[in-house]
Protein backbone atom coordinates (compact mmCIF):
# COMPACT_ATOMS: atom_id res chain seq x y z
CA UNK A 1 0.00 0.00 0.00
CA UNK A 2 1.37 3.50 -0.89
CA UNK A 3 -0.36 6.47 0.42
CA UNK A 4 0.84 9.88 0.37
CA UNK A 5 -0.74 10.57 3.88
CA UNK A 6 -0.89 7.97 6.31
CA UNK A 7 -3.66 8.76 9.33
CA UNK A 8 -2.45 6.44 12.35
CA UNK A 9 -4.52 4.66 14.85
CA UNK A 10 -4.16 4.67 18.49
CA UNK A 11 -1.35 2.90 19.74
CA UNK A 12 -2.08 2.57 23.50
CA UNK A 13 0.54 1.15 25.58
CA UNK A 14 1.08 -0.88 29.29
CA UNK A 15 3.66 0.85 31.26
CA UNK A 16 4.45 0.77 35.03
CA UNK A 17 2.37 4.08 36.07
CA UNK A 18 -1.05 5.07 35.79
CA UNK A 19 -2.29 7.83 33.79
CA UNK A 20 -3.85 8.21 30.50
CA UNK A 21 -7.19 10.68 31.58
CA UNK A 22 -6.12 13.03 28.71
CA UNK A 23 -5.79 10.70 26.23
CA UNK A 24 -9.19 9.03 27.19
CA UNK A 25 -10.15 12.20 26.08
CA UNK A 26 -8.77 12.80 22.85
CA UNK A 27 -9.72 9.58 21.83
CA UNK A 28 -13.70 10.70 22.53
CA UNK A 29 -14.05 7.68 24.72
CA UNK A 30 -17.54 7.36 26.91
CA UNK A 31 -15.82 7.29 30.35
CA UNK A 32 -12.47 9.18 30.63
CA UNK A 33 -10.12 7.64 33.34
CA UNK A 34 -6.53 7.04 34.38
CA UNK A 35 -5.00 3.70 34.10
CA UNK A 36 -2.56 1.53 32.87
CA UNK A 37 -1.94 2.42 29.22
CA UNK A 38 -0.68 5.99 29.53
CA UNK A 39 1.13 5.98 26.72
CA UNK A 40 0.07 5.78 22.94
CA UNK A 41 3.38 5.39 20.85
CA UNK A 42 3.23 7.10 17.35
CA UNK A 43 4.14 5.15 13.91
CA UNK A 44 6.43 3.25 15.91
CA UNK A 45 9.17 0.54 14.40
CA UNK A 46 9.77 -0.21 17.94
CA UNK A 47 7.54 -2.97 20.16
CA UNK A 48 7.24 -2.25 23.42
CA UNK A 49 9.12 -4.38 26.32
CA UNK A 50 7.15 -4.82 29.61
CA UNK A 51 8.80 -8.00 31.38
CA UNK A 52 7.21 -9.45 33.90
CA UNK A 53 3.54 -8.53 32.17
CA UNK A 54 1.80 -11.09 30.02
CA UNK A 55 2.77 -10.78 26.08
CA UNK A 56 0.66 -8.62 23.94
CA UNK A 57 2.13 -9.49 20.00
CA UNK A 58 2.90 -6.56 18.15
CA UNK A 59 2.43 -4.10 21.01
CA UNK A 60 3.76 -0.92 20.69
CA UNK A 61 3.68 -0.87 16.92
CA UNK A 62 2.14 1.64 14.39
CA UNK A 63 -0.78 0.88 12.81
CA UNK A 64 -2.72 2.12 9.97
CA UNK A 65 -6.31 1.61 8.19
CA UNK A 66 -6.94 0.83 4.24
CA UNK A 67 -9.77 2.30 2.35
CA UNK A 68 -11.29 -1.66 3.30
CA UNK A 69 -10.69 -1.37 7.18
CA UNK A 70 -7.32 -3.96 6.85
CA UNK A 71 -4.85 -2.96 9.75
CA UNK A 72 -0.71 -2.12 7.83
CA UNK A 73 1.91 -1.96 10.34
CA UNK A 74 4.20 0.64 9.24
CA UNK A 75 6.64 -1.46 9.93
CA UNK A 76 5.84 -3.72 7.40
CA UNK A 77 4.80 -0.71 4.89
CA UNK A 78 8.15 1.01 5.41
CA UNK A 79 9.94 -3.03 4.51
CA UNK A 80 7.67 -2.71 1.11
CA UNK A 81 7.90 0.83 0.14
CA UNK A 82 10.81 2.41 2.33
CA UNK A 83 12.31 4.47 -0.39
CA UNK A 84 8.56 5.74 -0.55
CA UNK A 85 7.54 6.40 2.54
CA UNK A 86 11.37 7.35 4.23
CA UNK A 87 13.00 8.46 1.24
CA UNK A 88 16.26 6.93 0.24
CA UNK A 89 19.10 8.71 1.83
CA UNK A 90 16.97 7.78 5.30
CA UNK A 91 16.86 4.03 4.14
CA UNK A 92 20.25 3.98 2.90
CA UNK A 93 21.11 5.35 6.57
CA UNK A 94 19.27 3.91 8.83
CA UNK A 95 17.34 1.29 6.78
CA UNK A 96 13.68 0.31 7.00
CA UNK A 97 13.19 1.75 10.62
CA UNK A 98 11.60 4.41 11.48
CA UNK A 99 14.78 6.07 13.37
CA UNK A 100 13.10 7.32 16.52
CA UNK A 101 10.22 6.23 19.20
CA UNK A 102 7.81 9.15 19.59
CA UNK A 103 5.08 9.00 22.11
CA UNK A 104 2.02 11.28 23.74
CA UNK A 105 2.55 10.58 27.71
CA UNK A 106 0.35 11.38 30.42
CA UNK A 107 0.65 11.01 33.94
CA UNK A 108 -1.53 10.89 36.38
CA UNK A 109 1.72 10.41 39.10
CA UNK A 110 4.78 10.72 39.72
CA UNK A 111 7.28 7.93 37.53
CA UNK A 112 9.26 5.77 39.26
CA UNK A 113 13.05 7.36 39.30
CA UNK A 114 15.27 5.61 36.69
CA UNK A 115 17.68 6.15 34.06
CA UNK A 116 18.43 4.93 30.34
CA UNK A 117 21.98 4.08 28.97
CA UNK A 118 24.03 5.97 26.55
CA UNK A 119 24.62 5.36 22.83
CA UNK A 120 28.02 4.27 23.70
CA UNK A 121 27.05 1.92 26.48
CA UNK A 122 24.56 0.19 24.87
CA UNK A 123 26.38 -0.38 22.10
CA UNK A 124 30.01 -1.93 24.05
CA UNK A 125 27.58 -3.18 26.79
CA UNK A 126 24.09 -4.12 25.90
CA UNK A 127 25.05 -5.07 21.77
CA UNK A 128 22.45 -2.38 20.70
CA UNK A 129 22.74 -0.06 17.90
CA UNK A 130 20.79 2.79 20.49
CA UNK A 131 20.40 4.27 23.69
CA UNK A 132 17.53 6.30 25.05
CA UNK A 133 17.94 9.76 24.61
CA UNK A 134 14.83 11.80 24.97
CA UNK A 135 13.25 14.71 24.36
CA UNK A 136 9.63 16.50 26.39
CA UNK A 137 7.65 18.72 24.68
CA UNK A 138 5.35 20.05 27.65
CA UNK A 139 1.88 20.18 26.03
CA UNK A 140 -0.16 20.68 29.59
CA UNK A 141 -0.45 20.52 33.16
CA UNK A 142 -2.90 19.34 35.20
CA UNK A 143 -5.14 21.71 37.44
CA UNK A 144 -3.66 21.23 41.18
CA UNK A 145 -0.41 19.76 39.85
CA UNK A 146 2.56 21.92 40.46
CA UNK A 147 4.13 20.93 36.70
CA UNK A 148 7.55 19.63 37.82
CA UNK A 149 10.45 16.61 37.29
CA UNK A 150 13.22 14.80 38.63
CA UNK A 151 16.38 15.44 36.32
CA UNK A 152 19.97 14.56 37.45
CA UNK A 153 21.26 14.47 41.31
CA UNK A 154 20.89 17.83 42.65
CA UNK A 155 22.86 15.85 46.62
CA UNK A 156 24.92 13.23 44.28
CA UNK A 157 25.78 10.17 46.07
CA UNK A 158 28.93 8.10 45.17
CA UNK A 159 28.45 5.09 43.19
CA UNK A 160 28.34 2.82 46.23
CA UNK A 161 25.89 5.22 48.61
CA UNK A 162 23.17 5.02 45.31
CA UNK A 163 23.67 0.87 44.85
CA UNK A 164 23.03 1.14 49.29
CA UNK A 165 20.29 3.53 48.15
CA UNK A 166 18.43 1.12 45.27
CA UNK A 167 19.06 -2.72 47.05
CA UNK A 168 17.49 -1.54 50.14
CA UNK A 169 15.17 0.85 48.42
CA UNK A 170 15.14 3.88 50.90
CA UNK A 171 13.13 5.76 49.55
CA UNK A 172 13.95 8.82 51.79
CA UNK A 173 18.01 8.81 51.01
CA UNK A 174 17.03 8.72 47.57
CA UNK A 175 14.27 11.20 47.82
CA UNK A 176 16.84 13.40 49.25
CA UNK A 177 19.13 13.32 46.19
CA UNK A 178 16.35 15.48 44.28
CA UNK A 179 15.09 19.36 43.92
CA UNK A 180 11.93 19.31 41.54
CA UNK A 181 12.41 20.79 38.48
CA UNK A 182 9.51 23.34 37.47
CA UNK A 183 8.31 23.04 33.99
CA UNK A 184 5.59 25.01 31.73
CA UNK A 185 3.54 24.19 28.75
CA UNK A 186 5.50 25.11 25.60
CA UNK A 187 8.92 24.32 27.12
CA UNK A 188 11.31 21.57 25.56
CA UNK A 189 13.74 19.42 27.45
CA UNK A 190 16.18 16.92 26.41
CA UNK A 191 17.56 14.12 28.82
CA UNK A 192 20.92 12.91 27.52
CA UNK A 193 21.48 8.99 28.67
CA UNK A 194 22.92 8.12 31.85
CA UNK A 195 20.82 11.41 33.53
CA UNK A 196 18.91 10.17 36.75
CA UNK A 197 15.27 11.74 36.19
CA UNK A 198 11.52 10.76 36.77
CA UNK A 199 8.68 13.05 35.03
CA UNK A 200 6.02 14.37 37.57
CA UNK A 201 2.11 13.97 38.57
CA UNK A 202 0.01 15.43 35.81
CA UNK A 203 2.13 15.94 32.71
CA UNK A 204 0.91 15.85 29.31
CA UNK A 205 3.79 15.69 26.75
CA UNK A 206 5.46 14.79 23.97
CA UNK A 207 8.31 12.95 24.23
CA UNK A 208 10.74 11.58 21.33
CA UNK A 209 13.65 9.24 21.85
CA UNK A 210 15.74 7.28 20.41
CA UNK A 211 14.39 3.71 19.36
CA UNK A 212 14.91 1.63 22.05
CA UNK A 213 12.93 1.12 25.34
CA UNK A 214 16.13 0.19 27.73
CA UNK A 215 15.60 1.34 31.19
CA UNK A 216 16.77 1.58 34.80
CA UNK A 217 14.44 1.33 37.52
CA UNK A 218 15.96 2.35 40.49
CA UNK A 219 12.27 3.09 42.52
CA UNK A 220 10.38 -0.87 43.00
CA UNK A 221 7.25 0.49 43.99
CA UNK A 222 4.99 3.76 43.47
CA UNK A 223 1.39 4.55 44.64
CA UNK A 224 0.93 0.43 44.95
CA UNK A 225 1.73 -0.07 41.23
CA UNK A 226 5.04 -2.51 41.83
CA UNK A 227 7.60 -2.68 39.07
CA UNK A 228 8.09 -6.40 38.09
CA UNK A 229 11.63 -7.88 39.24
CA UNK A 230 12.64 -8.71 35.37
CA UNK A 231 11.89 -4.78 34.36
CA UNK A 232 14.04 -3.33 36.93
CA UNK A 233 17.58 -3.63 35.53
CA UNK A 234 17.42 -4.32 31.59
CA UNK A 235 17.13 -8.44 32.20
CA UNK A 236 20.99 -7.93 33.89
CA UNK A 237 21.85 -6.60 37.91
CA UNK A 238 22.25 -3.59 39.98
CA UNK A 239 25.91 -3.96 39.48
CA UNK A 240 25.91 -3.92 35.70
CA UNK A 241 23.08 -1.09 36.09
CA UNK A 242 25.35 1.40 37.96
CA UNK A 243 27.74 2.05 35.60
CA UNK A 244 24.57 3.41 33.31
CA UNK A 245 24.44 6.59 35.69
CA UNK A 246 25.77 10.07 35.30
CA UNK A 247 26.83 10.39 39.25
CA UNK A 248 27.17 14.61 38.39
CA UNK A 249 25.82 16.96 40.94
CA UNK A 250 23.67 19.64 39.10
CA UNK A 251 21.84 22.66 40.54
CA UNK A 252 18.50 23.51 39.57
CA UNK A 253 19.86 26.07 37.85
CA UNK A 254 22.70 24.15 36.09
CA UNK A 255 20.20 21.10 35.01
CA UNK A 256 17.94 23.93 33.33
CA UNK A 257 20.58 25.77 31.70
CA UNK A 258 21.66 22.49 30.12
CA UNK A 259 18.40 20.59 29.33
CA UNK A 260 15.48 22.98 29.10
CA UNK A 261 16.28 24.05 24.90
CA UNK A 262 16.00 27.57 23.33
CA UNK A 263 13.87 26.81 20.25
CA UNK A 264 15.10 28.53 16.91
CA UNK A 265 12.65 30.24 14.62
CA UNK A 266 13.49 28.37 10.75
CA UNK A 267 10.69 30.32 8.83
CA UNK A 268 7.77 32.61 8.86
CA UNK A 269 5.57 33.50 6.04
CA UNK A 270 2.17 35.55 6.32
CA UNK A 271 0.75 32.04 7.08
CA UNK A 272 2.63 30.32 9.89
CA UNK A 273 5.98 30.09 11.68
CA UNK A 274 8.40 27.24 11.54
CA UNK A 275 10.26 26.54 14.57
CA UNK A 276 13.13 23.88 15.69
CA UNK A 277 12.60 22.45 19.18
CA UNK A 278 15.34 20.30 19.20
CA UNK A 279 18.37 19.80 16.78
CA UNK A 280 19.36 16.78 15.00
CA UNK A 281 22.93 17.87 15.24
CA UNK A 282 22.00 17.67 19.38
CA UNK A 283 20.25 14.24 19.55
CA UNK A 284 21.98 12.47 16.07
CA UNK A 285 19.03 10.36 16.11
CA UNK A 286 15.59 12.24 15.32
CA UNK A 287 15.36 16.50 14.98
CA UNK A 288 11.56 18.10 16.69
CA UNK A 289 9.77 21.38 15.10
CA UNK A 290 6.93 23.16 15.28
CA UNK A 291 4.59 24.30 12.97
CA UNK A 292 2.41 27.38 13.69
CA UNK A 293 -0.63 27.61 10.78
CA UNK A 294 -2.23 30.90 10.65
CA UNK A 295 -4.07 30.57 7.37
CA UNK A 296 -3.67 27.45 4.63
CA UNK A 297 -0.64 26.83 4.61
CA UNK A 298 1.05 24.12 1.93
CA UNK A 299 3.99 22.05 3.65
CA UNK A 300 6.21 21.76 1.10
CA UNK A 301 7.62 18.20 0.18
CA UNK A 302 11.16 17.53 1.44
CA UNK A 303 13.54 14.11 0.88
CA UNK A 304 12.02 12.36 4.14
CA UNK A 305 8.95 11.23 5.72
CA UNK A 306 7.70 13.10 8.66
CA UNK A 307 5.44 12.16 11.50
CA UNK A 308 3.15 14.87 12.16
CA UNK A 309 0.91 15.28 15.51
CA UNK A 310 -1.74 17.67 16.74
CA UNK A 311 -0.77 19.58 19.95
CA UNK A 312 -3.95 23.00 19.55
CA UNK A 313 -6.44 23.55 17.55
CA UNK A 314 -8.57 22.50 14.79
CA UNK A 315 -8.94 22.42 10.69
CA UNK A 316 -7.97 20.21 8.41
CA UNK A 317 -5.14 18.20 5.81
CA UNK A 318 -5.13 17.37 2.84
CA UNK A 319 -2.12 15.44 0.47
CA UNK A 320 -2.47 12.45 -2.12
CA UNK A 321 -5.73 13.49 -2.90
CA UNK A 322 -6.91 13.11 0.62
CA UNK A 323 -8.59 14.85 3.20
CA UNK A 324 -8.45 14.23 7.02
CA UNK A 325 -10.07 16.57 10.25
CA UNK A 326 -7.12 18.01 12.68
CA UNK A 327 -7.56 17.90 16.06
CA UNK A 328 -5.50 17.88 19.68
CA UNK A 329 -4.10 14.15 19.20
CA UNK A 330 -4.85 13.79 15.68
CA UNK A 331 -1.05 12.46 14.15
CA UNK A 332 0.21 11.15 10.65
CA UNK A 333 2.69 10.31 8.70
CA UNK A 334 3.70 11.99 5.41
CA UNK A 335 5.75 10.01 3.21
CA UNK A 336 8.70 11.34 1.44
CA UNK A 337 8.55 13.60 -1.37
CA UNK A 338 5.26 14.31 -0.67
CA UNK A 339 3.46 17.62 0.16
CA UNK A 340 0.68 18.66 2.40
CA UNK A 341 -1.82 21.68 2.93
CA UNK A 342 -2.74 22.75 6.10
CA UNK A 343 -6.14 24.63 6.83
CA UNK A 344 -6.57 26.24 10.63
CA UNK A 345 -10.13 26.66 11.76
CA UNK A 346 -11.05 29.71 13.92
CA UNK A 347 -7.67 29.63 16.04
CA UNK A 348 -4.89 28.80 14.85
CA UNK A 349 -3.03 25.38 14.05
CA UNK A 350 -0.38 24.01 16.12
CA UNK A 351 1.35 20.73 15.15
CA UNK A 352 4.29 19.20 16.26
CA UNK A 353 7.24 17.78 13.60
CA UNK A 354 9.26 14.54 14.15
CA UNK A 355 11.71 13.48 11.46
CA UNK A 356 14.80 11.21 11.45
CA UNK A 357 17.18 13.96 9.86
CA UNK A 358 17.96 17.62 10.36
Amino acid sequence: MKQALLALETNRVRRNYAGGLSLDRWEGRCTPADGPQPEDWLASTTPAINRGMPELPGEGLGRTLDDTGQTHFLANLFLEHGEYYLGREHLDRLGAQLGFLAKFLDSSMRLHTQAHPTRTFSQSRLNSPHGKLECYVILGIRPGHAGNLRLGFQHAPTRAEWREIIATQDIARMDACFEPIPVEVGQVWWVPGGLVHALGAGLLLLEVMEPSDWVVRCEFEREGIIVPPEARYMGRDLDFCLDVFNYEELSVAEVTARCRVAPEVLAESATHIETRCLAHARTRCFEVRHLLVRATHTWPAASHGRLLVVAKGRGHIRAGGREHPLQPGARFFLAAAAEARLTPGAEPLECLVCQACG
